[in-house]
């Protein structure tokens, strides 16, 4: 028999999370004391405790710079002093969420259930306690207590009332009731929430009709889940699933339906599910599927001896030239991958034959190329790359062309050739990315060589020919040659054209470096930005963006908010986070975009409104007067200002340089994971913290605190001002180990002196640990363009 304590005057039900026993909340509970005094030491008198008033304010400071350890300090200390003062209401419940996310769940219900008893009605704070009160219960296996809680703050009628559905679904269907819980999965699933947690209330309701036996109203609820399942993976294993049902209903009609869905729709087509739909369709003899789509299908999915005997209907029965050659091709890449070289280069050779000024044609010619040079003809394939790009000199393939051309040259040993094909892909395209490349990579090699007045041509050309980050890296290379070759006023000026081409690239900063240093902001890293400032942002969007068509989103942003807010006032962040990521996507206008930064940065919610701020950056046109300081700031933010500095200064490191190590590992997104498994604002390996945690005597450390602002920010920059202290005070080395490893930092260094810190950089043999500290400086000295060094 299940046992509750009826909370007289709300309606609501608070749970124990003992087995049948009544919770007598008469008395708050106790709070343990931060330090109990031998009586037999005479002590001088105490210093008195700040008032009840202030150390609330204090606790909320702290929570709101994500301070969380600190803040339920504080609130003890409230409570000790001051248990019956009306701040000691608020210390309950925000010491019980403390306790919620640290996973202390009977704490926390005992805490919830005093602050239940006691809130007047109207405090602000009761809807929220009730939410986390349901899920201390959830927690504890107590389900009929956290159903019947969830559904008390359904009732309360709130902006996630849906989220509250889906919990309280989840603890009926774990009681057995079934039905119980379909209804509100269903709800939940027809609800205004994200398109990802709809679907997954859907896919959970249809689970229920499955177990009951049901597959009529299955197959209905797939087709509303259909309309909801836009990833192609998704989208592929849900039709497979659909499909698989309605065959065996005997739904013919339905099933041929999404059997054609699966095969006609183009992102579907590398899915194992369009493979099994196109091998069902042609068993059945349906025109429909042609052989064309089946054999792209089956070569998508490296069904290679299908796709070979499907493309070759295809081409036979095609008339239109253009669509032949991309049939032949498809065939002969198909035939290569089998180790038919032979026959590939047939089919390959009919293709590129065709139509060979067309861009089917070319693409032809390069697989031919390629396909020669992997059957060992590689000194033919190399000319023939060369001939490709002097043939199509206006092709976008042509540098591709000539770069693989100098690997083929590297494969045989052949330095010279590679050398000079390099050089003729950076002169004939140098605003590829191959010839990009091929220029940066010569003029390094003339450089160490010791001729850097020929070195600087080739940057001098790079910078000349490009724009942003690209011309800063050529005009900043130019100027290091310069100065080797003692040209000393033509350094100066190419290093000014660095700086200015891209200050917040890597070249930019240290550019600004050898002009003296980057000229420091003044703005403090708690400076809130002005009114006048978001005017003048609003005015720049204004400029370019008049004639913008807007598309409505799918709901206000105002319900966004909200609802934000909300799930992030009960624990809920993750899904806080979905719902900002899906406002933004629903706002492509310029103006929406502009409009979701500026409440996602007044909400405290950095990571979506620098997402904002970014792709608002991107959509500017080039004609685009300078970014206003505003979207700057949004851009480079700095949040948990006190936390950064305090941590920063206790590890002796420029607050500004963390700001740019977290701009970089997590965008500021408190809750980033990567693949590998780092956590945190910091990206901090599990492994990592514990041993940070015995370093700073963290006794009661567990790996979720990495996701904790406060803890990710102490752990952070202790880790990184070790690594400094460890690479003898260089940057370059220290953000180096911190993401690739002190052995590979001091292995790239020869020991722990970092001599030259771009040579240093451009010897990182990993790419991600290259790109890392390119970015992480380039960061820092715009960072330092902004913000004063506090």
């Amino acid at each position: 028999m299940k046992c509750l304590l009826q909370i007289l005057g709300l309606g609501l039900f608070v749970f124990s999370l003992g087995a049948c026993e009544l919770v007598e909340m008469v008395e708050a509970p106790p709070i343990t004391p931060t330090a109990v005094l031998a009586p037999s030491v005479v002590q001088p008198p105490p210093t008195p405790a700040p008032s009840a008033g202030v150390l609330l304010d204090q606790a909320l400071r702290a929570l709101a710079q994500g301070d969380d350890g600190a803040a339920a300090l504080i609130f003890s200390d409230l409570l000790q002093h001051y248990p019956e003062t009306q701040e000691a209401l608020p210390a309950r419940y925000y010491l019980a969420t403390h306790y919620a996310l640290r996973g202390r769940w009977t704490s926390a219900a005992e805490l919830l259930s005093w602050f239940l008893a006691q809130a007047p009605a109207d405090d602000p704070l009761r809807a929220p306690a009730l939410f986390w009160l349901g899920r201390t219960h959830e927690a504890a296996g107590n389900h009929a207590a956290a159903s019947e809680i969830f559904a008390s703050y359904r009732a309360l009628g709130t902006s996630i009332e849906p989220y509250a559905a889906l919990r309280q679904a989840a603890q009926e269907r774990a009681l057995g009731h079934n039905e119980a819980a379909l209804a509100s999965f269903l709800h939940a699933a027809r609800s205004s929430l994200v398109p990802g947690e709809r679907a997954g209330a859907f896919e959970k309701a249809i689970a229920l009709h499955v177990a009951a036996g049901r597959p009529t109203e299955v197959l209905n609820l797939y087709v509303e889940l259909l309309d909801l399942a836009q990833l192609p993976n998704y989208r592929a294993r849900i039709l497979g699933e659909a499909l698989a049902l309605a065959q065996a209903q005997g739904e013919e009609a339905l099933a041929r339906d999404w059997l054609l869905l699966l095969v006609s729709e183009a992102d579907l087509r590398a899915t194992p599910q369009a493979a099994a739909a196109a091998e069902q369709l042609l068993a059945a003899g349906d025109a429909a599927l042609t052989p064309a789509s089946a054999g792209l299908i089956f070569a998508a999915n490296e069904r290679w001896a299908a796709a070979v005997a499907q493309l070759e209907l295809a081409a036979v029965a095609e008339t239109d030239p253009e669509q032949r050659t991309v049939l032949l091709q498809q065939q002969g890449l198909a035939l290569r991958a089998q180790g038919d070289f032979a026959a590939a280069l047939v089919r390959l050779s009919e293709a590129a034959a065709l139509v060979p000024d067309t861009a089917a044609g070319r693409q032809a010619q390069l697989a031919w190329i390629q396909t020669l040079g992997q059957s060992g003809a590689i000194d033919e394939a190399i000319r023939g790359y060369i001939e490709y790009a002097a043939n199509h000199t206006d092709d976008a393939l042509a540098p591709v062309a000539l770069d693989r051309a100098v690997q083929l040259y590297e494969r045989l040993g052949d330095a010279a050739g590679a050398q000079q094909t390099r050089i003729a892909l950076g002169e004939g395209f140098p605003t590829s990315a191959e010839g990009q490349a091929a220029l940066h990579r010569v003029a390094l090699e003339l450089l160490d060589s010791g001729q850097p007045v020929a070195a600087r041509v080739f940057w001098q050309a790079l910078a000349e020919a490009n724009s942003g980050a690209v011309r800063a890296r050529g005009a900043f290379w130019a100027g290091r040659a310069a100065r080797e070759a003692g040209d000393a006023e033509a350094a100066r000026q190419l290093f000014v054209a660095a700086q200015a081409a891209a200050p917040a690239s890597y070249e930019g900063a240290r550019a600004a470096e050898e002009l003296g240093g980057p000229p420091q902001g003044e703005l403090a890293l708690d400076a809130p930005i002005s009114a006048a400032q978001w005017a003048e942002l609003e005015d720049w969007v204004a400029a370019w963006a008049s004639d913008e068509p807007v598309t409505p989103p799918d709901q206000p942003l105002a319900l966004t908010v909200e609802r934000t807010a909300q799930l992030e006032a009960v624990g809920l962040q993750r899904e806080a986070l979905a719902a900002w990521l899906h406002a933004l996507d629903q706002r492509p206008a310029a103006r929406d975009r502009l409009a979701l930064a500026r409440v996602a940065h007044a909400d405290g919610a950095t990571y979506p409104a620098l997402l904002a701020a970014e792709r608002l950056a991107r959509q500017a046109p080039a004609s685009a007067p300078p970014p206003p300081s505003a979207l700057q700031r949004l851009r480079f933010p700095t949040p948990y200002p006190e936390l950064v500095q305090r941590e920063s200064a206790a590890h002796g490191i420029d607050p500004r340089l963390f700001y740019a190590l977290m701009r970089q590992e997590s965008l500021f997104n408190p809750g980033a994971t990567s693949w590998v498994g780092a956590r945190g604002l910091g990206q901090v390996m599990p492994a990592t913290g514990e041993g940070i945690a015995q370093n700073l005597g963290v006794t009661d450390f567990v790996l979720d605190d990495l996701y904790r602002p406060a803890v990710s920010i102490r752990f952070g920059a202790f880790y990184l001002g070790q690594r400094i202290v460890d690479m003898q005070g260089s940057v370059h080395g220290a953000l180096a180990a911190y993401n690739g490893g002190l052995g590979n930092a001091q292995r790239w260094a020869g020991g722990s002196v970092v001599d030259d810190p771009d040579r240093y950089t451009e010897q990182i043999d990993f790419a991600e640990t290259r790109g890392y500290v390119r970015s992480v400086y380039g960061f820092w000295g715009f960072y330092q363009t902004l913000y004063a060094a506090e």
